[in-house]
């Protein structure tokens, strides 16, 4: 805003009076008391002036107040505008700069209409979709920190509970080794009492030698002493004898009690330094930001219109393949087509018409799934191998392997990452540059032959084991759960611009179309189109077609 400071009249201002201005002209860019307004107005130059209250100038921003008039290199006022440098002209301006400028415009023509154009009507719209792009953000980012919250909550539940589950096992282990102990303990306890009773009673036997001896001396005769003697010294060698056993027979060694931990339990305190790891991953948004001249095309253009119901989907069979046992699938931008011929080992690209433009053979013999990561590039799943290899296909080169904790069958790609149906672990995320992972959605019950796939806002998988389908947010939370028996050991799945979900369900030999809200189902094909054990799916978004890896011959259909 304008400064809220007195303005002075500039007319009495120049003849060294202060006299408070109550009206303000943009024109002459001075203020005017009601005295000089008279004289003003009345003025033959000036008297079409746009005066306004000092108050109305108040109110305006001071990047308004501070435009000028006047041209600050000739001293002139503007009198023209410039269409092509787009820029206020006085006099000396079109002389100087704009000799050789055509459809040079009278200034004042070309304000009339400022207040009412179509511009600052459209500058209003645009601060108003601002406003709006701003609270959409604001309401995103907020709904993130919830998310954040409750996410963090989840891993701190899973970090107690993996600790709980270590101590238990812990304790368990501990209680074990401890009764070890104590009957090592008891057992070595137990041998040295019996040999110290056995050496006792030895012991009391050769105190009454003793005696014995003592007696013969004092009392006996010399053939008794001769007959005890001899008596005597055969009991003595037997002692004797006896001791010499203890020696020989480990009696009398020394008994330790050792306890060696496992190596793997001192190799956990020294290898494992933490429980796992954090890390922050961002996605693609999920809101868009739209301008005014975006929204207002919009209206004009209905280059695609949503299909209004799953009802109104149309198949028609463009071409069906000669190839069998295709379990994955997919489409170049180009309209190329990739299969996978699990049976055989290699990897197809088809021109539209079926003309084979490469057979690539597959090492290691176990490809199940294939998708496109661009025109030249795709990833090509080995579940036995526990792999995914990147290949070039125009010179048929490996770029690189990426390892899999798991056997990985279904996969898809999107913006950078590889999603994976790892088998019993749930859907993985590979950042394609770092080949690290991460699990995305944990599902224990995941089982072998399932697929996944992705559309706008969201990642939709299949569960071939639960007869499910599963639709989650990019960032794995579960959003819905698909289960009927329309559907059944569900393999291949895709999704189209309407975000409706195809399903192969390979138990039914059929093909389901399910509404992005899953509240309705359609079958769109069956045994009698010629659908049998389907596998892989494939939506074509340039051309709306839906490619089938039916196990005998791949088929072609376009969607209206």
């Amino acid at each position: 805003m304008a400064s809220s400071s007195t303005v002075i009249c500039g007319v009495c201002e120049s003849q060294h009076m202060t006299t408070k201005a109550d009206f303000w002209c943009p024109e002459c860019d001075e203020g005017l008391c009601s005295q000089c307004l008279k004289h003003h107005n009345a003025s033959k130059g000036t008297r079409n002036h746009g005066v306004i209250p000092v108050d109305n100038y108040k109110q305006l921003p001071m990047s308004i107040v501070n435009i000028s008039q006047h041209c600050s290199q000739h001293d002139r006022k503007f009198q023209n505008y410039c269409p092509h440098h787009e820029s206020l002209c006085c006099p000396l301006c079109i002389q100087s700069n704009h000799a050789s400028c055509v459809g040079i415009l009278s200034l004042e023509n070309v304000i009339q209409t400022a207040k009412t154009s179509v511009l600052l009507e459209s500058l209003d719209k645009n601060l108003k979709y601002i406003k709006l792009n701003i609270e959409t953000v604001v309401k995103d980012r907020k709904q993130n920190l919830v998310e954040i919250q409750k996410q963090r909550q989840k891993w701190y539940d899973e970090i107690k509970q993996v600790r709980n589950k270590i101590n238990e096992h812990l304790d368990t282990l501990e209680q074990r080794i401890l009764l070890d102990l104590y009957a090592a303990e008891k057992k070595v306890i137990s041998q040295i009492e019996d040999l110290l009773g056995k050496l006792a009673q030895n012991t009391e036997n050769v105190n009454s030698m003793e005696i014995n001896i003592s007696a013969i001396k004092d009392y006996a005769s010399d053939l008794q002493a001769f007959l005890g003697s001899k008596m005597i010294e055969t009991e003595i060698q037997k002692y004797e004898i006896y001791m010499q056993s203890l020696f020989d027979d480990g009696s009398s060694r020394k008994i330790d009690i050792n306890c060696k931990i496992a190596d793997k339990i001192t190799d956990l305190l020294s290898t494992v330094t933490s429980l796992g790891s954090i890390s922050i991953e961002s996605n693609s948004p999920l809101v868009v930001l739209k301008t005014g001249k975006e929204i207002q095309a919009q209206t004009r253009s209905l280059q695609h219109v949503p299909l209004s119901t799953i009802n109104d989907i149309t198949m028609t069979l463009e071409s069906k393949f000669i190839f069998s046992g295709i379990t994955g699938c997919s489409i170049f931008s180009t309209g190329d087509i990739i299969l996978i011929d699990h049976g055989n080992y290699r990897l197809l690209i088809l021109k539209k018409d079926g003309t084979l433009k490469s057979d690539i053979p597959m090492l290691p013999k176990d490809p199940v799934d294939v998708t496109c990561i661009n025109d030249k590039t795709v990833a090509v799943s080995f579940p036995y191998s526990k792999q995914i290899q990147i290949i070039k296909v125009s010179t048929i080169i490996v770029e690189r392997t990426i390892k899999t904790a798991g056997s990985c069958y279904g996969l898809c790609y999107s913006d950078g990452y590889l999603l994976c149906c790892e088998y019993r672990r749930g859907i993985q995320k590979v950042n394609m540059s770092d080949n690290c992972s991460s699990t995305l959605v944990k599902d224990n019950t995941l089982s072998s032959w399932s697929y996944v796939a992705t559309s706008k806002d969201k990642i939709v998988y299949t569960n071939s084991s639960q007869h499910t389908v599963t639709c989650c947010s990019l960032a794995g939370e579960k959003m819905w759960e698909y289960k009927d028996q329309s559907v059944r050991s569900p393999q291949g799945i895709s999704v189209d611009k309407d975000s409706n979900v195809y399903i192969a369900s390979t138990g039914n030999n059929n093909i389901i179309v399910l509404s992005s809200d899953r509240k309705q189902a359609r079958k769109l094909l069956g045994k009698d189109d010629g659908i049998s054990k389907p596998y892989g799916l494939a939506f074509g978004i340039k051309e709306e077609n839906l490619l089938v890896g039916n196990t005998n011959g791949p088929s072609l259909y376009r969607l209206s």
